[in-house]
């Protein structure tokens, strides 16, 4: 199958905008921001193709692993203690391993915060710092900068005083981008994704959809990363979907799309604050809408990839319910076809086995007993708890299907 690599890394490079976006005043596409002046500088190093392709995916991806580090964050204070934080380096680094890079660098989500002059967390130093590196570190200082709404003259200025944290070639590369208005005001919000989409070639890769689970990796383990209440719950959904579709015998390229799912149906709870997805008491009518935005956001993300047309449905699917009382769309059965009705159960039956701040994972009888009476409320498709309840019987280890 041919992806269009672009969709697949705007579409989730936008979600990881969202989480700073969605907790810190004033951090808006700060991804897209670090990524767009990375390539100019890339360009101005004569950077062309899939090198310049590869910088901009590196880029795009820098800060995959704050979202540990935002857990609790609600100001700018808290955005630099989250960026100053060594374990996003090192968590992002070892996210990104099997993302499809032309040419996969080691370290350079590690070492995106050494500075030249040896400052940085790990005491690395010069040109010993990847190239990448060192210009998605010094595309972050300015990318940071300008969410503070600083004038271009006040960046250069900081650029200036700072100037023995970054290579001396990049910051002059930055000097002579700087002297044009084109360069500040493409970094606009109105106009970073354009600008961006303009600057990065174009790339389609043919992979198979086993392939491209590993990119779904990626993001599950973010998004499981988001709540210290759920760290396992997208692998765990993953895992027992394609255990269910191994007894349903499906195709592998049915089989993988559902894996990839499973991995990416709760990616909209990256938009949802923190706040209110680990609030230990009843939510307000407000914040349950809120919630239940979710699966909106996943399928919107997902749908713009070419190839995940089906994913995008069973994924955004997943709250809905067969009387149509469900959420976001309030689709009813007729419009919820069998892998969607799978993905919907087995979210619940893992969320009813885990456990969560406001009480312990129910034993895997009390989960069936429940699913049955949802079943007899018209809500679920009786046959898949069935099969749940044969194929993850009591016998059962359940820590056998959350990897």
């Amino acid at each position: 199958m041919n992806f269009n690599v672009n969709e697949l890394l705007n579409s989730l490079s936008f979600t990881l905008d969202c989480v700073e976006g969605g907790l810190l005043k004033n951090v808006t596409n700060h991804g897209r921001r670090v990524a767009y002046i990375s390539a100019r500088i890339g360009m101005m190093m004569k950077f062309t193709g899939h090198d310049l392709f590869d910088l901009i995916s590196y880029a795009l991806l820098h800060d995959n692993g704050v979202t540990k580090s935002l857990l609790h964050a609600s100001n700018m204070n808290e955005f630099y203690q989250a960026e100053l934080n060594r374990m996003h380096c090192i968590e992002g680094e070892s996210n990104i391993e099997a993302f499809p890079f032309f040419h996969r660098v080691p370290d350079v989500i590690l070492y995106h915060h050494e500075r030249y002059d040896g400052s940085g967390f790990f005491g690395v130093s010069g040109d010993d710092i990847p190239l990448y590196s060192r210009i998605i570190g010094l595309a972050d200082f300015i990318a940071v900068i300008y969410s503070e709404q600083k004038t271009y003259t006040e960046i250069l200025e900081s650029l200036k005083k700072s100037s023995r944290l970054f290579d001396p070639t990049l910051l002059a590369a930055v000097y002579e981008l700087g002297h044009n208005a084109e360069f500040w005001l493409n970094m606009n919000d109105m106009f970073v994704f354009g600008a961006l989409n303009k600057v990065m070639p174009s790339v389609v890769r043919n992979f198979s959809y086993r392939e491209m689970r590993s990119v779904s990796q990626i993001f599950s383990n973010i998004i499981d990363a988001k709540s210290p209440f759920t760290g396992s719950h997208s692998r765990g959904i993953s895992a027992k979907t394609g255990v269910l579709c191994r007894y349903y015998e499906y195709d592998e390229d049915t089989y993988w799309k559902m894996r990839i799912a499973a991995d990416l149906h709760d990616l909209g709870k990256l938009m949802v604050p923190n706040q209110i997805l680990d609030k230990p008491g009843s939510l307000t009518p407000t914040e349950i809408l809120i919630v239940q935005s979710h699966p909106f956001y996943t399928r919107r993300a997902l749908e713009v990839i070419s190839g995940f047309e089906k994913i995008a449905d069973w994924a955004g699917n997943h709250h809905e319910k067969l009387n149509g009382k469900g959420y976001p769309y309030g689709l009813d059965a007729s419009f919820l076809d069998f892998n969607s009705r799978i993905l919907g159960c087995i979210d619940i039956y893992q969320a009813l086995t885990e456990d969560r701040p406001y009480r312990q994972g129910l034993s895997h009888g009390q989960t069936i007993t429940l699913m049955r009476g949802m079943v007899n409320r018209g809500l679920i498709e009786g046959s898949i708890v069935e099969d749940i309840n044969s194929v993850f019987g009591e016998s059962v280890q359940l820590k056998d299907f959350t990897g």
